[in-house]
């Protein structure tokens, strides 16, 4: 099989694609471990088929053709990723909680009756960090920062951090009317949470940011290539350790820092600069891989009904 294929080149080999079909879709995609991880997790329960890589052309309307010819070859469902989540959406007759909240949806289901949306980013996103702390919620009553906060996977956080009881949430982005409308969204929904916008590219306000808060979410691309810029100055990340003083201050939105050490989590699924600086100011370095299984267990139960093996699918993204 091809590490990557257009929807041209799945519809010319459909016969010789084993079923169940399932594929992620994106634009870039050649990087995603996805099809090893979901391979894997098929094997352990007993189900053949195919699971690929599948570039989509970025231009208007190619992203909800190509479901549609997916559809029509037997595919039974696709992940989406980078950067049509929220084209995924719009191609969804039905959508659950976080997707609707979000508008980004991550998972499709094909039926019969029509398309399924969901959006797993969010509960993965908390399993990965109750992975890592050993305790259920870490996100209550936590102070975030969330960068790329317009983005699908950065509202999807957002959102998914204000359910689960944050304290307070600092949006982070290259300014986007996008913002201040999450930022109402969120704030309607939870009216105690403190919410705050603040752009990417004034440092000063970002060092002010990242010093009050628990936790800092890249949620931005920025990463996936050797040559991307930081999302962040290196300078904007103060110490991840938090002084007993500190978390009872209250510098931004609210309230000041509750944990005794700060945790960078970045949804890149390799190491990146940023979380070498963060490793070297003493953060908590939590990369993306973890919430990549845990995301990818959920869309797994959507498409077969049946509960996935994360250990076998941790196992096949570590070799």
């Amino acid at each position: 099989m091809h590490d990557v294929y257009t929807i041209d080149e799945l519809e010319a080999q459909a016969d010789g694609l084993p079923v169940p079909r399932l594929g992620v879709v994106g634009n870039p995609i050649a990087h995603s471990l996805s099809p090893a991880m979901h391979l894997a997790a098929m094997r352990a329960a007993g189900i053949p088929g195919a699971y690929v890589r599948i570039l989509c052309s970025k231009e208007e309307g190619a992203f909800g053709t190509l479901i549609e010819r997916l559809r029509r070859i037997g595919f039974l469902g696709v992940n989406v990723t980078v950067p049509f989540k929220y084209e995924a959406r719009l191609v969804a007759d039905e959508v659950d909680q976080l997707s609707e909240l979000s508008g980004a949806v991550n998972t499709l289901v094909f039926r019969e009756k029509g398309i399924e949306g969901y959006n797993t980013d969010g509960p993965g996103f908390v399993h990965a960090l109750e992975e890592k702390e050993g305790r259920d919620n870490p996100l209550s009553s936590a102070g975030v920062l969330v960068l790329g906060a317009c983005g699908g996977a950065g509202s999807a956080l957002a959102i998914q951090c204000a359910l689960a009881g944050c304290r307070a949430l600092i949006l982070a982005n290259r300014p986007r009317p996008e913002l201040a409308r999450l930022a109402s969204k969120l704030c309607a929904m939870n009216p105690a949470l403190t919410v705050t916008t603040c752009p990417l590219n004034d440092e000063a306000q970002m060092a002010k940011a990242a010093h009050s808060v628990d936790l800092i979410v890249n949620a931005t691309s920025l990463g996936l290539s050797s040559r991307d810029p930081l999302p962040i100055a290196a300078e904007v990340l103060s110490t991840g350790y938090i002084q007993p003083s500190e978390r009872t201050e209250a510098p931004l939105g609210g309230g000041g820092c509750s944990s005794p050490g700060r945790t960078l989590f970045d949804l890149i699924t390799h190491a990146t600069p940023l979380q070498k600086i963060a490793e070297e100011k003493r953060y908590v370095v939590i990369n993306g891989r973890e919430m990549l299984v845990q995301q990818g267990a959920l869309s797994f139960e959507k498409w077969f009904g049946k509960t996935a093996d994360a250990a076998a699918m941790r196992a096949a993204i570590s070799e």
